[in-house]
């Protein structure tokens, strides 16, 4: 299938619409798969795809970063990010920080959606109107936020874990006050309007990776995750037997 066209999503009940719906635009020779990591590289291999569309939230910790990393190892890839959740558009800026050039967003609506299709289908690239508008305002490139203290960054991790206020103070032995007052200045260091923005934040600038993420059920109330954040902690409820036939199944 050499030159033809690869999607990759985490959506498997979906991937024959897609398959169909591409087709259906003109896309050649459609291959879609829910291939990770090395696997995937195979895949690109061996198809060298002209088209490569890929998932915003396809990684567990699914960033523009590794999107980055992506198109490192294949530099002559023109990948194409396609949203379907609400993803931030100011963190989406980071795709095209990392040399990726089409950002598509379903939320702008089907017309919009399939002009900018067509436009990855004429070899053009597309950024999303609200995307590109914050693009124009920019002078320059933010730095990645790294001016944060150890236990601001212990407190920023308990959040993207799912942790409430109360859970904070009985692990790291310190007031309310005091916690508030780190999330408070955390919001300031990330220009984050909420919890919730500075946990997407996190995740998407690639403060953490899955591996420093530990999720678990308890009694004490807890913050509001995005998606990708409950996907995993429903999967972290099963045994280790099980784990990998779910990770297949759910995301």
């Amino acid at each position: 299938m050499a030159g033809g066209t690869l999607l990759v999503s985490r959506y498997t009940n979906w991937l024959p619409h897609f398959k169909k719906r591409l087709e259906a635009l003109g896309f050649p020779d459609v291959y879609v798969t829910d291939e990770d990591k090395d696997a995937l590289n195979r895949r690109i291999n061996e198809l060298s795809p002209v088209y490569f569309l890929i998932g915003s939230n396809f990684y567990d910790c699914a960033t523009p970063y590794m999107m980055g990393q992506l198109l490192g190892v294949f530099p002559n890839l023109n990948i194409a990010i396609i949203t379907t959740s609400p993803f931030p558009d100011g963190i989406a800026t980071w795709f095209m920080f990392h040399r990726i050039k089409t950002y598509i967003k379903w939320a702008d609506g089907p017309l919009e959606f399939h002009h900018a299709l067509r436009c990855v289908l004429d070899g053009k690239d597309y950024i999303a109107p609200d995307v590109k508008m914050i693009l124009e305002d920019l002078t320059q490139w933010p730095e990645i936020p790294n001016k944060y203290t150890k236990r601001q960054k212990e407190i920023l991790l308990m959040l993207c874990c799912g942790y409430g206020i109360k859970r904070m103070e009985d692990n790291l032995y310190i007031s309310r006050n005091t916690v508030e007052l780190h999330i408070r200045d955390l919001m300031k260091i990330f220009n984050c309007r909420g919890r919730e923005e500075l946990i997407k934040a996190a995740h998407c600038l690639d403060i953490f990776t899955k591996d420093d993420l530990r999720f678990s059920d308890t009694s004490y109330n807890t913050v509001k995750l995005p998606d990708w954040a409950k996907t995993q902690q429903h999967i972290n409820r099963f045994s280790l037997v099980n784990k990998q036939r779910e990770i297949r199944g759910i995301l």
